[in-house]
């Protein structure tokens, strides 16, 4: 018996260390949430870091289809057609979409010329030739950039099947009167030039097909379900923007960090970070890594190490890391250092 309540009393005692370190540690140390990007698997080099966005990709066979004059055409064929279609609000969708998408980023800063449509004498589907180093020196000029990205190719493929025979439904098994679907085949093509001895940067091609299905028991019902063309076409000129810039610009990724609190109520460097005035917090932290009880010095090199990442010093966040790391040894300091360590070597595989 006695031995039984030696054991309660034991884990009582336990469970009550724990729960006072549980507490103590979150009294101690604060987490807030940061987004670190991951750069892109092509991203542009470092010293491009505004873009002039061009469009060469229109030729006089290029029109601003009407959505309803499209859309009546399509209908009067059946709904069965397959055809190229080379619509100006679509290509030139592409650039706006392009634009709004690098600048979002925060990688890029982008201009798009009121005068944005270069001359081109060639049929849609041929590649021009790459532009003379002198206007692309004169283009990044007069917009004060670093580079100039240009859509030299752009065209889209309808393709429009409609059947009125009976259509089960494979994932419900429900009968249907109707069935259509459009494909949207979509090729653009983009050179990315900068002033220089060496003008051509990057060449990328993007071909590949969207497309949408619909059943249903009456037409109206089922064409309801479906984009008109021109709405598919400028779809695709989202979506011909939307594979660029997962290509061209780095993702975000959010994360957790945290940092120490010297006082258990009204932490000076806690009310600082929630107002987001690193610079303020870095001089109080440096202030007390001057300290010499070496567990307070510590605390402030690992808070300053982190200031150093949120401002973009991963090398300097590195160093400050290791010397709390030396300093003092904590879990917490180890955890970080490989999270800073797993960062660096991420961005030296891309670059």
């Amino acid at each position: 018996m006695f031995l039984v309540n030696k054991i309660i009393f034991n884990r009582i005692i336990l469970f009550f260390i724990a729960a006072t370190i549980a507490v103590s540690c979150k009294s101690n140390f604060a987490v807030l949430s940061i987004e670190n990007a991951r750069p892109a698997n092509e991203e542009l080099p470092s010293d491009i870091q505004s873009i002039t966005l061009m469009n060469r990709s229109m030729t006089n066979q290029f029109e601003n289809y009407r959505e309803d004059s499209l859309q009546k055409y399509f209908y009067r064929k059946g709904y069965q057609l397959s055809k190229i279609i080379l619509d100006s609000a679509a290509s030139d969708t592409t650039i706006r979409a392009l634009a709004a998408l690098l600048f979002e980023s925060g990688r890029y800063d982008i201009v798009v010329p009121l005068k944005r449509n270069m001359n081109r004498y060639l049929p849609y589907e041929m590649l021009p030739d790459t532009l003379t180093p002198e206007r692309i020196k004169a283009i990044c000029a007069d917009y004060n950039t670093d580079a100039l990205m240009v859509l030299e190719r752009f065209s889209t493929k309808a393709m429009a099947d409609y059947t009125s025979e009976k259509f089960i439904d494979p994932n419900t098994g429900a009968n249907y009167n109707y069935y259509a679907s459009l494909d949207l085949k979509y090729d653009a093509f983009f050179r990315i030039y900068k002033p220089g001895l060496k003008t051509l940067v990057k060449e990328i091609e993007l071909i590949d097909t969207i497309n949408w299905e619909s059943a249903d028991y009456t037409q109206e019902r089922l064409f309801r379900k479906l984009p008109s063309i021109k709405q598919a076409m400028l779809n695709a000129g989202i979506k011909i923007a939307l594979d660029l810039d997962q290509k061209l610009s780095p993702t975000w990724i959010p994360e957790k960090r945290g940092y120490f609190l010297f006082q258990s109520k009204d932490d000076r460097g806690q009310q600082l970070m929630n107002e987001n005035n690193y610079e303020e917090a870095g001089k109080l932290w440096n202030e007390m890594a001057q300290s010499t009880n070496i567990k307070v010095k510590s605390k402030a090199e690992f808070n300053l190490a982190l200031i150093r990442e949120l401002n973009g010093d991963l090398d300097g966040a590195i160093e400050l890391g290791l010397k709390s790391f030396y300093t003092y040894y904590r879990f917490q300091t180890e955890t970080y250092l490989k999270k800073l360590n797993v960062r660096k070597e991420t961005l030296q595989k891309t670059k």
